[in-house]
């Protein structure tokens, strides 16, 4: 009795090695490959925050470029975040803070390339801050303003540099998770993320990551359960089911109380608040949202470019110079139309 049943277990045993076996065989020929992260050679300039997930810490780096046809370029953190933007008058007390992602940081061009830093020489009884974070989307940028302003910062004009992408890491897509994952090496791994709650009110979450699995850099299946089981995760961020039953997606909804968010706050030290247009191909969505800014009185500057030879940097997702100098006098005709300095 005691061999058919040890035989038995040997059987089904092999059986799993067997079939694991051939289901680690066919992934690979589909191109499911073992894990793998994504080795880039840029220096690491982000540290781990408790809070807002990551953030830029002190330094100057140097970056080579994406393409061959592409520039180096200098990045200078200072000691409290803020990328170097030339702002030497320590004395004034009129100061704008800009918030948002790599858009708004200026990644891929030099210190005295990108908008904040031109803006800067064209205001110079104004300090300008840009405290924009690559990899950051509305839910850090609120955290960081609101960080900087129990800093005792107190800002004339606050500028939200938004892009479309920002939906996405507002709620821990899996998708974005997964690709920070894969570029650990830049520090930049944990995130906070927002969702609703039953009176639809926002609530914060903690930074999360993407969740790992051991032995996934030797086996194939074991990256496609982890990455299933990181989708089926993703997918209560991504949407909420209503009481009437209906489920729609969250991602649109915290978006823009987020944004809603940052203009409060704005208000209670009276200062005005602008969202700034960097980057938004989606024309149906960029109506809605323009809607909604008209709606709750939130002032809008659409100052996209599109992301062509002229404009964008060759190999890589983000703006060149000539785009920094477009958004600059975007803004400089919108702060003149409007009045705000």
């Amino acid at each position: 009795m005691k061999i058919r049943l040890y035989k038995k277990v040997i059987t089904i045993l092999i059986s799993v090695v067997v079939t694991l076996g051939i289901i680690e065989i066919v992934l690979r020929i589909f191109v499911i490959k073992p894990w793998e992260n994504l080795k880039v050679e840029d220096p690491l300039i982000n540290k781990r925050d408790p809070i807002l997930g990551w953030k830029a810490k002190e330094g100057t780096y140097n970056f080579l470029p994406m393409h061959k046809s592409g520039n180096n370029f200098s990045l200078t953190i200072k000691q409290n975040g803020e990328r170097e933007n030339g702002n030497t008058n320590v004395k004034t007390k009129n100061e704008i803070l800009l918030i948002g992602g790599s858009f708004t940081q200026g990644w891929g061009v030099n210190d005295n390339e990108t908008f904040s830093f031109k803006l800067q020489k064209k205001y110079k009884d104004y300090k300008i801050n840009n405290f924009g974070q690559a990899g950051y989307g509305s839910i850090q940028s609120y955290l960081l303003l609101k960080e900087q302003i129990s800093k005792a910062m107190a800002p004339k004009l606050i500028i939200y540099g938004i892009i479309q992408h920002h939906e996405y890491r507002n709620i821990a897509h899996e998708g974005w998770l997964r690709m920070m994952s894969q570029y650990s090496s830049r520090g930049s791994v944990y995130t906070p993320y927002g969702s609703l709650n039953k009176e639809n009110n926002l609530i914060i979450h903690s930074p999360i990551g993407y969740l790992t699995f051991p032995l996934r850099e030797k086996f194939s299946v074991i990256t496609l359960i982890e990455k299933v089981y990181n989708k089926l995760q993703s997918k209560k961020r991504v949407y909420k089911r209503l009481e009437t039953g209906e489920r729609i997606k969250q991602q649109v909804i915290v978006t823009k109380k987020t944004i809603i968010a940052m203009k409060e706050i704005s208000e209670k030290i009276d200062a005005n608040f602008i969202v700034v247009n960097l980057d938004w191909v989606g024309s149906l969505k960029k109506e809605n949202y323009k809607n909604f800014f008209k709606k709750n009185k939130i002032n809008f500057v659409n100052c996209a470019v599109p992301l062509d030879k002229k404009f964008a940097i060759p190999g890589d997702y983000h703006t060149n110079k000539e785009a920094h100098t477009f958004y600059k006098n975007c803004l400089v005709n919108y702060f003149d139309k409007q009045k705000l300095l």
